[in-house]
């Protein structure tokens, strides 16, 4: 391989940043196929800095941290001069590195940063529409939303310029070929993936459902969420625990009812967890930032084996629902009763782990980016 450095582009610790980018970059780091990896990751305060040094990270991967700013264009001066400042500290040869980025607002700076020559290979990672998302879901006021939108717009046309883009699924790979003049040979589609500790495990399950009081009888639904973003739509499980069903509530918002345990867990304790449970729900609302998602927990529910319910508004789960029979669809939330759960929990789990793990499996996930990677140097 020529490039010797992938530098790795994040901005802030969100909730899927221990599943999503360590994970994957400490995978990629354990395929011996570059000689360093920089994570460059931009932070609010100190704090953060040192909940950073206490992740679990490979001795071959480096921490960069630069402060953060705010998503509006008078900051753009700033931002692009932090990125100046520590892509030039590391003393390394650009033309020996990858710019591999999270979103294409850091994309779109590292164009205005970097010299041309470097533009093939800066490759933008697209995780969801982000215009609508912030149209759709975030609660400010008006001139500071358009402005937000303004910046993540001039971001997404910049995206042409680039030689490889990765989408999260063949949806968003349409909306941003459609959108944004993209050529649409120039989008891979790579997803959401789940690490090596998410399969179904009989010994974990039981294990759990004793510690939760659960007898072999007990049929349980798992929900779970990283955060309490609007699209997560945390409300039905209370709507399920009315109907009599158990749910194990695995989000930050605690919600008190006789039918729902709620544990709000660590990542690594989060495979136990979804063993223990019979089938698992995603249940989002009509919007093209749900259409077009890769939701990690779907990832991380098909590779620990769970069947999932769902409604239509995500494609790439209705679709693999649809011709892998790994759940069921449903129009309405109040369909959802215990025999559905029944016949779910008579789904061979072990198929349904391998299928998630052919698809969303890390060492999968990884080999696709560096096949990625490797393409583009060949051309």
């Amino acid at each position: 391989m020529k490039s010797k450095y992938l530098f790795y582009f994040c901005d802030g610790v969100g909730s899927v940043f221990d599943s999503q980018v360590l994970a994957l970059l400490n995978a990629i780091s354990e395929k011996k196929i570059f000689e360093k990896i920089l994570l460059f990751l931009s932070i609010k305060n100190e704090k953060q800095r040192e909940e950073i040094r206490e992740r679990k990270i490979n001795a071959e991967i480096e921490i960069v941290t630069f402060k953060s700013y705010p998503n509006y264009p008078f900051f753009n001066f700033l931002i692009r001069k932090n990125l100046q400042k520590v892509i030039g500290n590391t003393n390394i040869n650009l033309e020996e590195v990858i710019f591999h980025t999270r979103g294409e607002m850091i994309a779109w700076h590292l164009k205005r940063v970097l010299d041309n020559k470097y533009l093939r290979n800066i490759f933008p990672d697209i995780r969801g529409a982000s215009v609508e998302e912030i149209t759709e879901f975030y609660d400010l006021n008006k001139i500071l939303k358009s402005l937000k939108i303004y910046s993540n717009k001039k971001a997404a046309k910049n995206l042409k310029n680039f030689k490889k883009i990765y989408a999260v699924s063949e949806s968003l790979k349409k909306y941003l070929t459609n959108n944004y003049d993209i050529n649409s040979e120039k989008v891979a589609v790579i997803p959401s993936l789940a690490s090596n500790n998410f399969r179904f495990d009989e010994q974990k399950r039981r294990k759990l459902r004793y510690e939760l009081n659960l007898n072999s009888k007990d049929l349980m639904v798992v929900f779970s969420s990283g955060g309490t973003a609007n699209w997560q739509n945390n409300d039905i499980i209370k709507i399920l625990a009315d109907k009599g069903l158990k749910v194990l509530n695995l989000s930050k918002k605690a919600i008190r009812h006789k039918n729902i345990i709620n544990k709000f867990i660590t990542y690594f304790e989060m495979p136990m967890y979804l063993n223990s449970a019979d089938a698992a729900i995603i249940w989002r609302d009509k919007s093209i930032v749900n259409s077009v998602a890769s939701p990690v927990k779907f990832s991380e529910y098909i590779c620990c084996g769970l069947p999932v319910i769902a409604n239509r508004s995500v494609d790439m789960i209705s679709e693999l629902i649809t011709h892998e029979k790994c759940g069921i669809l449903l129009d309405d939330i109040e369909e959802v009763n215990l025999n559905i759960l029944d016949d779910l929990r008579q789904k061979d789990r072990t198929k349904i782990s391998e299928l998630g793990i052919s698809k969303f499996g890390i060492d999968i996930i990884a080999n696709k980016y560096i096949q990625s990677y490797l393409s583009m140097e060949n051309l």
